[in-house]
């Protein structure tokens, strides 16, 4: 019966994996346009009229005040360029960030998963307690810092919030999982 709990409890870690790699749905244009047309930006003459200048398919934006691209001073991108590549990464927060919230939500329960799924994967190959709360520990946070990480290097909103939810969870996943130990234990006489 230990062996059959600890087995459905690993599947808690590939759930909480894959719904932590689904890509975040992003609105990178909010405005439709036809394709091709390009982009205008607010108090500047529509593209096309007298005055406007017209821009390639590809080519960067000049903005007003700023020197064409190519010209001395002026900074070049490559058109095939990936966008990470002249990203700088962010700030540990920006905006408003509250401490509640259903972002915070995910956090502290993917951490409760994660944890008790590293566990029962601690369970699996040895029987020292505190082995499984190091192994349990080491893939909650580890996953937590690696999404910081991930969001740090320009894909989302880093956040110091999230860690210390990722840390609540960490803790409330491997607490949750001792006692579950302890309970299904039985105790010799």
């Amino acid at each position: 019966m230990r062996s059959f709990l600890a087995r459905a409890a690993l599947a808690a870690p590939v759930l909480a994996a894959a719904a932590l790699a689904a890509p975040p749905a992003q609105a990178h244009d909010p405005l439709p346009r036809a394709a091709g047309v390009p982009l205008a930006l607010p108090g500047s003459p529509p593209p096309g009229a007298a005055g406007a200048p017209l821009r390639a398919a590809g080519a960067p934006l000049a903005l007003p005040g700023s020197p064409p691209p190519g010209a001395a001073g002026a900074p070049l991108r490559a058109a095939s360029a990936p966008p990470w590549l002249g990203s700088a990464a962010q700030p540990l927060t920006r905006g408003p960030d509250p401490w509640f919230g259903a972002d915070k939500a995910r956090h502290f329960c993917a951490s409760i998963a994660l944890a008790g799924g590293g566990y029962a994967l601690g369970a699996l190959a040895t029987d020292d307690i505190h082995t499984r709360i190091a192994v349990g520990a080491a893939i909650a946070l580890g996953a937590g810092l690696a999404k910081e990480a991930y969001d740090a290097a320009g894909h989302g909103t880093p956040s110091f919030r999230d860690l210390v939810w990722d840390v609540l969870g960490t803790t409330a996943g491997l607490g949750l999982s001792v006692w579950f130990d302890l309970a299904a234990t039985p105790i010799p006489f």
